[in-house]
């Protein structure tokens, strides 16, 4: 049997293509010389004695024109020498049966010794094909997510974080940020794990206040679900909440909504140490979805596209995306950042049926209708806990004079 010798991308790619090729070729035409066809999964199933699930799959990925999308969908070796075993007894010539039989045997071995698993192929593959990336993203993020879930003890439907950014009344020459964020349907899944929730940017407190700083605004009134109960404190300067019930079960579910407001939160022109300005979002806990809305005012980033990155900060805490020695921790993702401009329905949200009312209030707060922002948005199934997202737009330069 052949195996792989060189193991650059472009000798791998090549290889797995033709295993690809005669994998697909082979296999349709053992299943062409069934009786019946062209066959559909749950007869076909019956015939060959194999579940209605693994031959919808077989059929599925045969089906696939591009070869690696073919190669991630196709079921196991062992599945597919089932097909094969079956194969003569219902029509299918000797021969044909036996080329299949070797092209899944040389599936089988790359994936054994090339690969060590199919995971390890599946991620391999997966830059040859846009939509096998996004799969194959989306599959390993939520592997994540089931992990994560299970070790901190809380999952939630949906993350928002929402920023609006506004010209600032109090200095000509900043933006005034205002942040809307929580989790949607958010469930304790552990009674014995406490769940912490950090809001905005470190703030200076005096720890020796009687009173905690506060949000200017609330927000239990635009909640679908029960609103949390929530204990504050300050850690290191910055308030951290707590969740403070333990209910558990999948009805106890609770929707836990800040904000914030800070008239001078960003230089709104560039300077030599900063020539991007934008959102910077992380997610605390393990979610299904992650909505990340920029609510841009018209005066601000004229004609600037925003830019997404993905930061693993790991020990060196978050990056600042105008740092280029932090591109090393930069993570590629598929997903891409969507605008919306000025639609009437920008703001219509599924996972939060209030969202409009609540940005529609918020910036009323500040001072502006919500008609003069812009919007864009980020939209990503299970989110990394704990990755930082930023859209980073390019600020302009400062006028003259």
């Amino acid at each position: 049997m052949a195996e792989l010798t060189e193991t650059t991308p472009e000798a791998i790619h090549s290889d797995l293509a033709s295993i690809a090729t005669t994998l697909g070729g082979t296999l349709t035409a053992v299943i062409d010389a069934i009786p019946g066809g062209p066959h559909r999964p749950t007869p076909l199933a019956r015939k060959l004695g194999i579940s209605r699930v693994t031959a919808s799959k077989m059929l599925n990925a045969l089906a696939r024109p591009n070869p690696y999308e073919m190669l991630q969908d196709i079921p196991g070796p062992e599945s597919l020498r089932a097909v094969t075993a079956a194969a003569p007894d219902l029509g299918a010539d000797a021969s044909l049966v036996r080329e299949a039989e070797d092209a899944i045997d040389r599936f089988a071995q790359v994936i054994r010794r090339q690969f060590g698993t199919r995971a390890a192929l599946n991620a391999a593959i997966s830059p040859r094909s846009a939509n096998l990336q996004a799969r194959v993203e989306q599959s390993s993020r939520y592997e994540v997510f089931k992990g994560m879930r299970q070790i901190m003890g809380v999952e939630a439907e949906t993350w928002l974080t929402s920023m609006i950014f506004a010209p600032s009344p109090a200095d000509p020459m900043a933006m005034s940020i205002t942040t809307i964020h929580g989790a949607m349907r958010l469930r304790r899944l552990r009674p014995d794990v406490p769940i912490y929730f950090t809001f905005g940017p470190p703030k200076q407190h005096n720890a020796q206040s009687p009173e905690l700083p506060s949000s200017p605004f609330e927000l239990n009134e635009f909640c679908t679900n029960t609103p949390a109960t929530m204990e504050t404190e300050v850690a290191a300067g910055q308030l951290v909440h707590r969740l403070a019930h333990d209910k558990l079960g999948k009805e106890a579910v609770v929707d836990m909504l800040a904000a914030s407001h800070n008239p001078r939160g960003a230089p709104r022109y560039a300077s030599p140490e900063r020539s991007k300005g934008g959102v910077s979002a992380f997610v605390d806990i393990p979610v299904k979805n992650m909505v990340c809305d920029a609510l841009v005012h018209a005066d601000l980033f004229p004609g600037s596209t925003p830019e997404l990155l993905v930061y693993n900060p790991g020990a060196r805490g978050p990056a600042n995306p105008n740092d280029p020695r932090r591109d090393i921790d930069l993570i590629a993702v598929p997903e891409e950042i969507e605008y919306l401009g000025k639609a009437e329905d920008r703001f219509d949200l599924a996972e939060a049926p209030r969202y409009p009312d609540m940005v529609a209030r918020m910036c009323a707060q500040i001072g502006h209708d919500h008609s003069e922002f812009r919007l864009f948005r980020l939209r990503m199934a299970y989110p990394v806990t704990a990755f930082q997202f930023v859209m980073a737009f390019r600020a302009p330069p400062a006028p003259a004079g």
